[in-house]
């Protein structure tokens, strides 16, 4: 009588061994460890390059209203909740302010405050006044709890205050910039990514000053806990020109721009230059 042999298996058809089977996903680990931060760089770079192409569209809006307005530029929106219309809103938008809401009938309302604003015929969609990272971030956590705190809602941009002098201006005199969009220097910075985590007057109105403060979200993982907070990162820019591109925060706070003094401090910097310049003053402040 033949003995019955054990019948080997092929060894294409052998499962793993426990350890194999570690081993296999210990390197799987290991490589989506090195892979999940650079597929998180590219996500970011595109929402950065979609963030520059928002500030194209409106920096070319705004050139297209001073085209049909005497080279007059819109009202940079200065002083709070509306007295006129400015950019980014008509005066009705008094009807509906923000702060401590986020719910949909609010940013409908805010909407169409938009589109009745100076630019509004001349941008097709109030997406293009939004960060793509901002509204991404703002779904959850503390940039949720800022972004209740809000007034405006609908943009992730701020005008620089300086083409009204910093001053809202006589209401039945100035409805648009104080001077003529020759008069400016032409690189000054007309808008920027403002910073969404403020302590105070955040998106209050539509516009700024620069040592306000400028958004960090690109280019940084840490979320400052306020503006005086000088975590790293980089926030979108526009000029007079036409031109978008990005400034890091220690170029923007070095004294040729808007110096490191960060409201509510007084502003430190050696002017007139790209962030401060108003017109007919000495240092483009005062």
């Amino acid at each position: 009588m033949k003995a019955i042999l054990p019948r080997r298996l092929n060894p294409l058809l052998r499962g793993f061994t426990l350890i194999e089977l570690l081993v296999v996903i210990a390197i799987i680990a290991i490589l989506a460890g090195m892979l999940l931060p650079a597929l998180g760089k590219a996500k970011d770079r595109a929402m950065l390059a979609n963030d520059l192409n928002n500030i194209k569209q409106v920096l070319l809006s705004g050139h297209m209203f001073a085209g049909d307005n005497n080279d007059y530029l819109p009202f940079c929106g200065w002083g709070g909740l509306p007295d006129r219309d400015s950019w980014a809103y008509s005066k009705d938008l008094i009807k509906y302010p923000g702060a401590g809401k986020n719910d949909a009938i609010t940013f409908s309302n805010q909407v169409q405050m938009f589109k009745k604003g100076q630019l509004g015929p001349y941008i097709q969609s109030e997406k293009v006044l939004t960060c793509p990272k901002d509204f991404v971030e703002r779904q959850t956590g503390v940039k949720l709890k800022q972004y209740i705190r809000r007034d405006i809602k609908i943009t992730s941009y701020l005008w620089n205050g300086a083409i009204n002098g910093f001053d809202s201006g006589d209401v039945n005199r100035i409805s648009m910039s104080k001077w003529t969009l020759g008069t400016f220097r032409p690189t000054g910075m007309l808008m920027w990514e403002a910073d969404e985590m403020q302590s105070d007057y955040v998106f209050n109105d539509a516009s700024s000053t620069p040592h306000e403060g400028i958004s960090r979200r690109h280019g940084s993982s840490r979320i400052p806990k306020d503006q005086s907070e000088k975590v790293a990162g980089i926030a979108t820019f526009g000029n007079l020109t036409g031109s978008a591109f990005t400034v890091p925060l220690a170029k923007w706070l070095s004294r040729e721009m808007a110096g490191p003094a960060i409201w509510p401090l007084s502003p430190t910097f050696d002017g007139p230059n790209d962030a401060w310049y108003v017109p007919g003053t000495k240092d483009g402040l005062n």
